[in-house]
């Protein structure tokens, strides 16, 4: 006799089949999310390292520009010189390689305030300008002035071996010159957002840049002068007797046309020696460069920052003195 399959049991194997079908599409759903995943990181692992490479053509070209232009142009007979500014007076330095595009920003190390040089008044002036007020403000200059100088007393607001070695891990202050920049992370009141800045959004709703006082000191100057053409704002305002609508001024017209000359600057300072003592139109020879490299329609970016010293003593004609890949801006 023929047996017959009751209802139920084809209600119980289309419900399994269902769940089977069920699982089935959640792996493959699953299986897809995590291939597409895997894709997009690749694709961003190949877009930032094609940035880095980018950014290190743009570090290699610029620096070739400088000594073109530190060297060689000087060279040439003087009715061969052309006296209008280029990229590396204007600071900014783009170009292409492969298919991608690099932004070069150089800045004259002589457009910063050394930090070895620079007197508490100036620190202040400096630290006010970018919008470090007081008592940040104090604690901030009379530490470094304490780190620099060679006792151990502690100015009102700043701090020497007592309040370092009661610090984890404790270390003892320099009481020297600072021998780099990232020296200054190890100075009471000098936090990483002031040191680095930070990305703020105005009312208007754009993003800007507030950079951090590693910006605008350095340790690689042996002048006093001032660099105009490179100097920022800040800088230019904290110059000992330089009135501030007098930096806006100066500021605004690089912006247009770079000095070429003292006798050009002189024309629009005004001010008699004191001011342009300790003031500049001359290159020096080390440079800060921070290089921007990205793929054509990519996101991601690869970001350098180097400081070369020019020498044409060097197989290389320049040194590198600095070199960090680990920049977010």
């Amino acid at each position: 006799m023929r047996e017959t399959r009751a209802p139920a049991d084809d209600g119980v194997v289309l419900i399994a089949l269902l769940w089977i079908l069920t699982i089935l599409a959640v792996i493959t759903l699953s299986f897809s999310r995590e291939t597409f995943v895997e894709a997009a990181a690749a694709r961003n692992g190949r877009d930032m390292t094609d940035g880095y490479y980018i950014a290190r053509a743009g570090i290699e070209s610029t620096i070739y520009q400088i000594y073109v232009k530190s060297f060689l142009t000087q060279m040439q007979p003087a009715a061969m010189q052309t006296q209008q500014a280029d990229a590396i007076d204007m600071g900014k330095v783009t170009g292409q390689f492969g298919d991608g595009e690099y932004v070069v920003n150089v800045q004259d190390e002589l457009g910063k305030i050394n930090i070895n040089y620079a007197s508490e008044d100036q620190i202040k002036a400096l630290l006010s300008a970018i919008g470090i007020q007081s008592p940040d403000m104090d604690i901030i200059a009379d530490s470094i002035t304490d780190w620099r100088d060679a006792d151990n007393i502690a100015l009102p607001n700043g701090a020497e071996n007592d309040y370092y070695q009661g610090l984890q891990p404790p270390y003892l202050a320099r009481n020297g010159a600072l021998a780099s920049m990232e020296e200054l992370l190890l100075i009471r009141g000098v936090t990483q957002d002031y040191y680095f800045g930070h990305r703020q959004k105005t009312p208007d709703g754009q993003i800007i840049d507030r950079y951090g006082i590693a910006r605008y000191f350095t340790v690689y100057t042996n002048r006093n002068s001032i660099n105009v053409n490179y100097a920022s704002l800040p800088v230019l305002m904290s110059i000992p007797s330089m009135p501030p609508e007098l930096a806006q001024k100066i500021f605004e017209r690089v912006q247009q046309s770079p000095f070429l000359s003292m006798e050009d600057l002189s024309k629009e300072v005004g001010q008699g020696p004191g001011v342009l003592a300790l003031l500049t139109t001359q290159r020096g020879t080390i440079f800060s460069l921070t290089a921007h490299g990205h793929r054509t329609g990519s996101k991601a970016m690869g970001v350098i920052r180097a400081i070369v010293s020019m020498d044409p003593r060097e197989v290389t004609k320049h040194r590198i003195l600095y070199w960090n890949e680990n920049i977010v801006n």
